[in-house]
């Protein structure tokens, strides 16, 4: 009788390559390597150290933006979607999305115009106020998806999903068999606040709007790309 093979046990390298194949998984991990170069640049002692990871964590940034650089089109598809389809969350919530995702695209899009600069391909004299420019949409896009967030999370929404009844029952038993849905899970909500709380200090600190460190904005990239690397790593295994 022919036996079936034992199924191998969890091998966390086949897991790595696994992750690192999708390009969403990839750039999680670039972008945790570059974290990490940031912290490591600013605290180590050796000056040939720091110069090396943080030659490492700009180079990684540049690459980074590669598998970002149509993702503006995905950000006007969701404003467009938005605009032409009816919410269920409610007026408020509907325009804080929309304009996150405007603002979104908007940055995603300044960005992209200033690659060719930054490869030292091409440079432009207006760089810096067009950068300058883009990160304040993208500080605007996070800000409102952490009030959003906040929101849902302190007045959340609860539609209600009608029961089967008989074309000829009555109005009061149609109400009755209206049953609310069970409240969506908070750490969702509690997760996106801390990843996009944290990316705050990116724009912010480009901009002088928040009063953080190297070594605070390295740490919260290291936490904020962990979180959210952490349920793609959970979709793809």
């Amino acid at each position: 009788m022919a036996q079936t093979p034992a199924s191998s046990g969890f091998s966390p390298l086949k897991s790595l390559v696994i992750y690192t194949s999708q390009t969403s998984g990839l750039e999680k991990t670039l972008r945790l390597i570059q974290a990490t170069s940031q912290v490591v640049g600013v605290t180590t002692a050796s000056k040939a150290l720091a110069t090396q990871c943080l030659t490492a964590r700009d180079q990684l940034a540049l690459t980074r933006r590669y598998f970002r650089l149509l993702d503006f089109y995905g950000c006007f598809e969701r404003v467009h979607f938005l605009i032409n389809t009816p919410s269920s969350t409610g007026t408020i919530l509907s325009v804080m999305e929309l304009a996150q995702y405007t603002f979104l695209g908007l940055y995603l899009l300044l960005e992209d115009l200033t690659i060719l600069h930054d490869m030292g391909v091409a440079r432009v004299d207006w760089y810096h106020p067009l950068m300058t420019e883009a990160n304040k949409f993208w500080f605007y896009a996070l800000m409102l998806s952490v009030i959003r967030c906040t929101w849902e999370l302190f007045f959340p929404s609860a539609p209600v999903t009608p029961s089967k009844t008989s074309s000829s029952g009555s109005e009061k038993s149609k109400a009755r068999g209206q049953q609310p849905q069970p409240s969506p899970p908070k750490w969702p909500l509690v997760k996106r606040i801390i990843i996009d709380g944290c990316d705050l200090t990116l724009p912010g600190s480009f901009l002088g709007w928040t009063p953080v460190t190297s070594l605070q904005i390295g740490l919260g990239m290291v936490l904020s790309t962990v979180l959210a690397g952490h349920d793609v790593w959970a979709a793809q295994q």
